[in-house]
C-alpha cells in the first residue's frame, strides 16, 4: 500500500487512509484527439463544397441573402442584440469571474484559442470564400435603425467554437450543455448574417473545434480520475466502508485500487473513465480501417454497460466454479466514472519457475479449460493476465476484453496466446505438449490458425522477439502434436501497410511520368538509337555504387568489419529498401547486420545515423559545387528558392517542431525514448571521427556513391546522344535526388523520374532522349539491382549474417 497518504476528517470514526489526489490535468486526452479529427474533417468537407460546389453555394447564398432581408425590423434588432450578447457580453462576464478566481492559466488558454480560431478563420476566407455582397446588400437595404444583420460573423463563429471546446473541458455536464447551446444560436444567427456567405459555417466551426482541442492537447485537459474523497463517497454509496485506498495502477485502459475495508476484506476497484469511451472509439476507428471485422470489438456507448458485461463474465465464472477473482458489487462516482469491485485474494504474479512447473502448468491449461466450458473467453491472455494464490493456485484477472458465448475463433486466441507466453519461458515443445497433455488435440489444433503476431498483444510480440523464432517453432510442434496438417493462417487485417504503400508507389509513379509520357513516340524513336557502350558504362557506374557505399559504411562503424559481407549488406540493401520509403528497409537491415558482428543496438542505430548524416552532408556540397559549376541560378526547369523563402520554411519547421515537443506525450513517446538512443550511440560516433581513416572512408565513400550515380546519368544521356554539359546533369540529379527523398515511395519511385526528367528538359535536353536516360538509369541503378539485392539478402539470411 502507499505510504504516503491523506485523512479525511480525522474526527469521523471511518477514517480513510488514501492515495495522493491525481493530477488536476492530463497530458493527452483521447476526447481531445476525437474532437481534433472531427474538426479536420469538417474543415476538409467545408473547403471541397467551397471549391468544388463553388456556383451552386453562391446561388444558395444569394436566395438566402434576399430571405433574410425580409424580416421585420424589430426581429433584426433582437437577433443582432442577442448575438452580442452570447459572443461578447457572456464570454467577457465569464473572463472576469474567472480572473477574480485566479484562474490566469485558463484565462489564457481560452483567449489563445479564440484568437487563433480568429486568425486561422480569417486565412481560410480569404483563400476559399472571397465572395462580397456587398452591392447586393445595399441594393437591399432598407431605412430602418437596426441597419440590417451584420453579425455574427464566421471568425467569432470559430472563436465562439474554440473558446466553448476548451471550457467545456473544465465544465460539469449542465454547463457542457449550455455551453454548446450558445454555439447552437450563434450558428443560426450567422445563417442569418448577410455581410458574408453563409456557406462557411461548416468550415468555421470546424476551425474551432480543431484549434480547441489542438490548445487543450497543448495545454493539458482536466482529469477526469475521481479525487481520493470522490471515490471513497461512491464505495460508501454501495455498501463498502473503505478504511485504506492504495494508489491507483494502470492496467490496459482501466484504474485499478486496492481496498482494505473496516470487514477486513482485501477488495479490487477496476475504474474506468468517460475518457475511455473516446479512446475505445479511436482504437475501433482505426482497427475497423486496417483488420478484418472478426478483430474489431463491439463498441459500448457507456462505460457503465462496459462494467456491466465485465460483471457479467465473473458471474459466469463463478457460478461455473472456475478459479478467479469473485464479484462483489458495481458502482459509478459522482462525474461519471463507473467501477466494479471485486475480491482480491492476496497473492503474487506469476513467475519463471511456476511456468517451468509441471503440476502449475497443468492447473494452468485446467483454468482455461474450465473458463471455456463456462462460456468465457479470455482475449487478452499473457503472463500479466495469471496470477497465484498465496496457496500455489493459478488464477486468471484482467478480464477488460472478455467475451461470453465466444466463437471457436477467440478461443482458438486464447489456446494460441497461452501457448506463445509459456513457450517464451519453457520452449516450444514443453508449452505444446503441456496444452495438447491437459485440453486434448482436438482443443489445440485450431490454435494453429491463429498463431501468428497480429494475434497477440503487443507485450507478447515482444516477448517473442527477444526469445527468437518461436512462431514457427510452435506452428511445427503443433502440427506434429496434434496429426493436424500446416493449414493456412487466418486472414486478420483487411489492408496491409505494405499495399497501401505500393498502390500509392504506384499511382504517384504513374501521375508523375505521365506528362512526359505524352511524347511516347520521340522516346521509342530516342531507344533506336541508343548506343550500346554508354549503356555498358552506366550499367558498370551502378556498379560501382554499392563498392563505394561498402567503403562509406565501414567508416561509419568505429570496429573493424569484414568487407565482403559488408559489401553484400549494401547489395542486399538494394530489396530491402523496397519495403519503406527513404530506404527504411536498408537502415533496418544494416542495423542488424552491425548488431550481429558484435554492436549494440545503439550503437548500431548511431552507426546506420552517422552513414547517412555524412552521406546527406556530401550530397548537399556536391550539389552546391555542381550549381556554382554550372554557372545558372535555376537548376534546370527548377527554380531555387530564395533566401527568404528558404528561411520562412525553416521558421515553420521549427515552429512546428516547437509546438510538437511541447505537448507532453510527444515528449514521453518520442523525444525521451531518442535521446537515450543518441546517449548510447555518441561513444561510437566520437570513436568514428577520432580516427581519420574512418573519416576519410566514411566521407570519401559517400563521395563516390553520389559521383557514380552522376557518372551513370551522364553515362545514359551520352547513350542517347548528349547534349548538355556534365556540370547540368549532375545539378539535376542532385537536385531531383534531394527533392525524391522526400517522397513517401521507396526509392523516391516516381517522385526523382519526373524530377530528374524535369531538370534535364530544363537544361535544353530533348524531351524524347531525357525520357530515354531517365528510364534507362533507373533500370541500371534501381530496378536490375533488385534480384542481386534478394539473392544477397537470402544468402545473409542461410549464414546468419542478419
Amino acid at each position: 500500500m502507499n505510504t504516503d497518504v491523506d485523512t479525511i476528517d480525522p474526527a469521523d470514526p471511518d477514517t480513510v487512509e488514501l492515495f495522493e489526489p491525481p493530477q488536476t490535468r492530463q497530458p493527452f486526452s483521447p476526447g481531445d484527439v476525437v474532437r481534433l479529427v472531427v474538426g479536420l474533417t469538417l474543415v476538409v468537407v467545408g473547403t471541397i463544397i467551397g471549391w468544388v460546389a463553388r456556383s451552386t453555394i453562391e446561388g444558395i447564398e444569394l436566395d438566402l441573402v434576399r430571405l433574410v432581408a425580409s424580416i421585420p425590423d424589430p426581429f433584426a434588432d433582437l437577433s443582432i442584440g442577442l448575438a452580442q450578447l452570447t459572443t461578447r457580453v457572456i464570454p467577457a462576464v465569464a473572463l472576469i469571474a474567472l480572473l477574480v478566481r485566479r484562474r490566469w492559466r485558463l484565462v489564457l488558454v481560452l483567449v489563445l484559442a479564440g484568437w487563433l480560431a480568429d486568425a486561422v478563420m480569417g486565412a481560410v476566407d480569404v483563400g476559399l470564400f472571397n465572395r462580397n455582397f456587398g452591392d447586393l446588400i445595399e441594393s437591399l437595404e432598407r431605412d430602418r435603425s437596426g441597419g440590417v444583420f451584420t453579425y455574427p460573423t464566421s471568425h467569432s463563429l470559430a472563436s465562439t467554437t474554440a473558446v466553448v471546446t476548451v471550457a467545456a473541458a473544465w465544465s460539469s455536464r449542465r454547463w457542457k450543455r449550455a455551453l454548446w447551446g450558445v454555439v447552437a444560436v450563434v450558428v443560426v444567427l450567422r445563417l442569418m448574417s448577410i455581410t458574408q456567405p453563409a456557406f462557411d459555417v461548416i468550415t468555421a466551426l470546424g476551425i474551432g473545434l480543431a484549434v480547441g482541442s489542438a490548445v487543450l492537447l497543448l495545454f493539458g485537459s482536466p482529469s477526469n480520475e475521481p479525487r481520493p474523497d470522490e471515490l471513497v463517497d461512491a464505495l460508501r454509496a454501495v455498501g463498502i466502508r473503505p478504511r485504506r485506498i492504495g494508489r491507483p495502477e494502470r492496467s490496459g485502459s482501466a484504474l485499478r485500487y486496492q481496498v482494505d475495508d473496516h470487514d477486513d476484506r482485501a477488495l479490487e476497484v477496476s475504474l474506468r473513465t468517460p475518457d475511455e469511451r473516446d479512446a475505445d472509439l479511436l482504437t475501433r476507428s482505426y482497427r475497423r480501417f486496417r483488420f478484418a471485422d472478426s478483430e474489431v470489438d463491439a463498441g459500448y456507448r457507456r462505460i457503465e454497460r462496459r462494467i456491466e458485461h465485465e460483471a457479467l463474465v465473473l458471474a459466469l465464472a463463478e457460478r461455473h466454479a472456475v478459479r478467479m477473482p469473485q464479484l462483489v458489487t458495481l458502482g459509478r462516482t459522482e462525474r461519471g466514472a463507473a467501477f466494479v469491485v471485486t475480491d482480491t485474494c492476496s497473492g503474487r504474479a506469476v513467475s519463471e519457475a511456476d511456468l517451468r512447473s509441471p503440476g502449475f502448468l497443468a492447473e494452468l491449461w485446467t483454468l482455461l479449460r474450465d473458463l471455456h466450458d463456462a462460456g468465457v473467453a479470455h482475449r487478452d491472455l499473457q503472463l500479466d493476465s495469471v496470477g497465484v494464490s498465496d496457496d500455489g493456485h493459478a488464477r486468471f484477472r484482467a478480464f477488460d476484453r472478455a467475451h461470453v458465448a465466444p466463437s471457436s475463433r477467440e478461443r482458438a486466441r486464447d489456446v494460441a496466446g497461452l501457448l506463445a507466453e509459456t513457450a517464451t519461458v519453457i520452449g516450444s515443445a514443453e508449452a505444446v505438449d503441456a496444452a495438447v497433455a491437459t485440453l486434448g488435440p482436438e482443443r489445440v489444433a485450431p490454435a494453429l490458425r491463429m498463431l501468428q503476431p497480429l494475434a497477440f498483444p503487443p507485450a507478447t510480440r515482444r516477448r517473442m522477439k527477444e526469445a527468437g523464432p518461436i512462431l514457427d517453432q510452435l506452428r511445427h510442434h503443433v502440427s506434429v502434436a496434434t496429426g493436424e496438417p500446416d493449414v493456412e493462417l487466418d486472414r486478420l487485417e483487411r489492408i496491409r501497410p505494405r499495399t497501401l504503400l505500393i498502390i500509392g508507389a504506384s499511382t504517384l509513379a504513374f501521375y508523375s511520368l505521365l506528362p512526359q509520357l505524352a511524347n511516347l513516340g520521340d522516346t521509342v524513336e530516342s531507344f533506336g538509337e541508343a548506343r550500346p557502350t554508354w549503356l555498358v558504362a552506366t550499367a558498370i557506374a551502378s556498379v560501382l555504387t554499392y563498392l563505394f557505399a561498402a567503403i562509406s559504411f565501414q567508416g561509419a562503424v568505429a570496429q573493424a568489419l569484414p568487407f565482403a559481407p559488408t559489401l553484400r549488406s549494401q547489395i542486399a540493401s538494394a530489396f530491402a529498401g523496397l519495403v519503406g520509403p527513404a530506404g527504411a528497409g536498408g537502415f533496418a537491415l544494416n542495423a542488424r547486420f552491425l548488431q550481429r558482428n558484435g554492436l549494440q543496438s545503439g550503437e548500431a542505430a548511431a552507426s546506420v545515423t552517422v552513414n547517412a548524416i555524412g552521406g546527406f552532408a556530401v550530397h548537399f556540397t556536391l550539389l552546391v559545387g555542381f550549381i556554382a559549376w554550372s554557372g545558372r541560378t535555376g537548376v534546370g526547369g527548377l527554380s531555387l528558392p530564395t533566401g527568404s523563402t528558404i528561411l520562412l520554411a525553416l521558421a515553420v519547421v521549427l515552429a512546428l517542431v516547437g509546438l510538437l515537443l511541447a505537448i507532453a506525450p510527444i515528449r514521453a513517446r518520442v523525444v525521451r525514448p531518442l535521446m537515450g538512443v543518441l546517449r548510447t550511440g555518441l561513444g561510437q560516433i566520437s570513436a568514428v571521427f577520432r580516427r581519420p581513416e574512418r573519416v576519410l572512408a566514411l566521407f570519401g565513400g559517400s563521395a563516390g556513391i553520389s559521383l557514380s550515380y552522376v557518372a551513370a546519368i551522364a553515362f545514359a544521356v551520352q547513350a542517347f546522344g548528349g547534349g548538355i554539359a556534365l556540370a547540368q546533369i549532375g545539378t539535376a540529379y542532385l537536385a531531383a535526388v534531394a527533392i525524391a527523398t522526400l517522397a513517401p515511395t521507396p526509392g523516391g519511385l516516381g517522385a526523382l523520374e519526373a524530377a530528374l526528367i524535369a531538370g534535364l528538359t530544363g537544361f535544353g535536353l530533348a524531351s524524347g532522349p531525357a525520357v530515354a536516360a531517365v528510364l534507362t538509369f533507373r533500370l541500371a541503378t534501381f530496378w536490375l539491382p533488385i534480384l542481386p539485392g534478394w539473392l544477397a539478402l537470402v544468402w545473409m539470411q542461410r549464414n546468419d549474417e542478419i
